[in-house]
């Protein structure tokens, strides 16, 4: 199934919501879908904590909605009290009135990721997706973003009040976000990963999925009975956490048994560097410790070496000013270094178009928590060995199934009050809604329909131009009456905005030409065809044309009373790197798909786009230059010689030369590796650079192997098979370079 949920995030357009029971793997595969997929990808939650733990951003900071009720409604929304506030659609807006920066943010996200979504409100939902379609200018679902919802609805609940409530129910059913408009009317994919790495016990398991469901039975009930231990809370059992219903009762229970200890207190003061606020802290500010006392991981092992996971179980053996030795339990002994959280939030590289994290403050501290009791909420996403489940006051539904299913078997529970029937109960709009699940074959067939779909929807969007072109009439039309230098650039922007209606009338032509091909089902290899011809034939039309903005932005650079001028000039040059991008984008796409390659971010890139724009760059400035020299300078004084400005490949010759390495130059540059390479190759072909250059960056080994390999190849202007043959040992920009020296020692 992840295979599946793999291909259905990068190759199509679904709308899916990803679940599984406790245990099923989703956390690691939600990381596996935010390392691999080349869409723009933002993550949100509907909480600080479990955005921080996803690595994402808040819904509410993200899409700057306010801390109201939502009614999906033009009428005006009501007033119950000066406490209770209302939004409808109308008043929403007001809050759109975002940076520049931040819509560009919005209108380039390609996959919105929302993790934990069983806390997410029904109302909040709908306000999310107003704004995207309000911000994108698309009437598509989220803004025609795709949405990837990910949680388990048996786990904890939306909170509303109850006055809310009253009048909520007036637009919605319930609360859980499977309720909210946008998606009662437009259904989701409902996928579920079935597999559990937690527990292995059988029983368990079948307890855990009564439980689940609200189905727990007679026999259930009385195999959990023998667990039952009123007393056991009172009794010094050391490996056991306690799993209780409130902050309250967990911070008790914790002084108290650090009351018990005899030992000094050593206190722990965190590290808040920049913007991180304090509801978004992981941990206490400062943490307050003595040997011998039971302490929790909230973090894994940032070593590589798997010492400890996120709820991880020891004993403080030993304090000092400075350091914390921690004695795990059934293990060692291990000395616990600081980790430092990140507080981000995502924003675009106006370059590349990429959207990217930014860190705008740090929380370091040790990843420790006192844990004789820690609550239910808090527990959500952790495993133990042993635990003793407090559930007399169990106020949500979900709550007793979290408890329950943080341990791996029946071997480590400890029930501290006999389970009631009534005090567990599941929703039954949420097992209701569990019907809707996919199986594999209807997951296998929403592949292939939405890859086609998806495929027909990469094409037209990318040969949709009318932002584009909309863009430059209202350029035009902006000379009217201008008086500044702005005034002297009327012609040039007619004859620019008259190359861009060209280009653009032949794109909508070809588009037209591509639906009929869709939708007369012709063969998928003759539409790939068409795309491998169109592209190398808008590409320098298109270039052409962002490189005349790029020249006016350096000619008008140094002027004064231009700031107006240049701004609009941004976002024509903003708009053209767009269109460029998903052209360079749908050539690599197509030709994935026809190799049956996977679309990953490894494969599908923005160098080309990077290197067009440095290129075009320094057309530009060449250009100026070229103008100056036909400008009269006075007799007296001496000719000015310019030095010739080092193009991009210079700057990564020199880095070379200095001893740095490809990552070193990457990361030194903002380039990525590929571009790197790129630029060696373009330096031996300048003869800048020595063709053996490969024998400095792999071993004697490696040269050996692939000499014998190109050896054997007869035709090597393809590195398909070398890449194959070396099982992808070797980056196809190594093999390429290796190339360049295999040709000249075979000569």
């Amino acid at each position: 199934m992840t295979e599946y949920i793999l291909t259905l995030i990068s190759q199509t357009n679904r709308n899916i919501f990803l679940t599984g029971k406790a245990g099923t793997g989703k956390t690691t595969l939600l990381h596996k879908i935010i390392a691999t997929t080349y869409k723009n990808t933002v993550v949100a939650a509907p909480t600080g904590i479990a955005a921080l733990n996803a690595g994402g951003v808040t819904i509410h900071s993200l899409f700057q909605l306010p801390f109201a009720s939502f009614l999906p409604t033009q009428s005006a929304p009501p007033i119950v009290n000066e406490h209770l506030r209302f939004e409808n659609r109308v008043s929403l807006r007001k809050h759109f009135q975002m940076h520049k920066n931040k819509q560009q943010l919005i209108r380039n996200m390609e996959l919105l990721i929302v993790d934990e979504v069983s806390m997410l409100r029904a109302d909040v939902l709908d306000a999310m997706d107003y704004m995207l379609q309000f911000i994108r200018r698309n009437h598509e679902p989220f803004g025609g973003v795709q949405v990837l919802f990910i949680g388990d609805l048996m786990q904890l609940p939306p909170v509303v009040k109850q006055e809310e409530w009253e009048v909520l129910k007036q637009y919605y059913k319930g609360m859980y976000f499977f309720q909210s408009e946008v998606i009662t009317k437009h259904p989701l994919l409902y996928v579920e990963l079935e597999t559990i790495y937690r527990q292995t016990d059988k029983l368990f398991v079948s307890i855990l999925n009564h439980l689940r469901e609200n189905k727990l039975t007679e026999e259930d009930l009385q195999l959990l009975q023998p667990y039952v231990k009123p007393t056991f809370a009172k009794q010094s059992k050391d490996e056991y956490v306690t799993l209780t219903t409130h902050n309250a009762k967990a911070d008790t229970m914790n002084q108290h048994a650090m009351q018990q200890l005899r030992t000094p207190a050593f206190a722990y003061e965190a590290e808040v560097i920049g913007d991180f606020p304090e509801y978004l802290y992981p941990t206490d500010k400062v943490i307050q410790l003595k040997e011998g006392a039971r302490v929790m991981f909230i973090k894994n092992d940032p070593s590589g070496e798997h010492l400890f996971f996120n709820g991880k179980m020891g004993t403080v053996l030993s304090l000092t000013e400075d350091s914390v030795e921690v004695l795990l339990d059934g293990g060692q002994p291990i000395n616990v270094e600081r980790y430092v959280w990140e507080n981000l939030r995502f924003r675009l590289n106006e370059t590349t178009k990429d959207i990217e994290e930014e860190k705008l403050g740090t929380f370091t501290q040790y990843p420790l928590r006192l844990a004789w009791a820690i609550t239910i909420h808090k527990s959500q996403g952790l495993t133990f060995e042993k635990a003793a489940l407090d559930l007399g006051s169990v106020f949500a539904s979900g709550q007793a199934y979290v408890a329950f299913s943080r341990l791996r078997s029946l071997d480590g529970l400890v029930l501290l009050s006999s389970v009631a029937q009534n005090g567990i109960d599941n929703d039954e709009e949420v097992i209701d809604y569990a019907v809707n699940k996919a199986d594999e074959s209807q997951v296998q067939q929403a592949c292939e329909e939405g890859k086609s779909q998806f495929l027909q929807q990469t094409i037209l969007q990318t040969f949709d131009w009318r932002i584009l072109s909309g863009e430059w009439v209202q350029h035009c039309s902006s000379y009217t009456g201008e008086i500044g230098a702005k005034s002297h650039y009327k012609e040039w922007a007619n004859k620019t905005a008259a190359k861009v209606r060209e280009v653009t009338e032949v794109a909508v032509k070809f588009s037209k030409q591509l639906v009929g091909y869709f939708g007369s089902e012709a063969p998928l290899e003759y539409i790939f065809e068409r795309i491998e011809k169109a592209v190398p034939y808008f590409s320098p039309l298109l270039s052409d044309i962002w490189g005349e903005v790029l020249y006016v932005q350096a000619k008008i650079a140094n002027q004064k009373k231009v700031k107006e001028f240049s701004q609009e000039l941004n976002q024509l040059s903003d708009t053209l790197s767009g269109v460029l991008k998903h052209l360079f984008r749908l050539s690599q796409i197509t030709h994935l798909i026809r190799l049956g390659k996977p679309l990953t971010k490894d494969s599908i890139h923005n160098d080309k786009l990077q290197e067009l724009r440095i290129e075009l760059q320094e057309r530009a400035l060449q250009r100026l230059e070229k103008e100056q020299l036909f400008v009269d300078t006075p007799p007296e004084k001496a000719p000015v010689i310019k030095q010739e400005k080092p193009t991009t490949y210079d700057e990564t010759l020199r880095l070379w030369q200095e001893g740095k390495r490809v990552a070193e130059i990457a990361e030194a540059r903002m380039f990525t590796q590929r571009t790197i390479y790129n630029h060696l190759e373009k330096l031996i072909e300048q003869g800048k650079l020595p063709e053996d250059l490969i024998t400095e960056l792999l071993s004697a080994e490696a040269i050996t192997e692939l000499t014998a390999l190109f050896d054997k190849t007869e035709d090597y202007s393809s590195l398909k098979s070398i890449i194959e043959a070396t099982e992808e040992r070797y980056s196809w920009n190594e093999l390429s370079l290796f190339r360049i020296y295999y040709k000249k020692i075979a000569n």
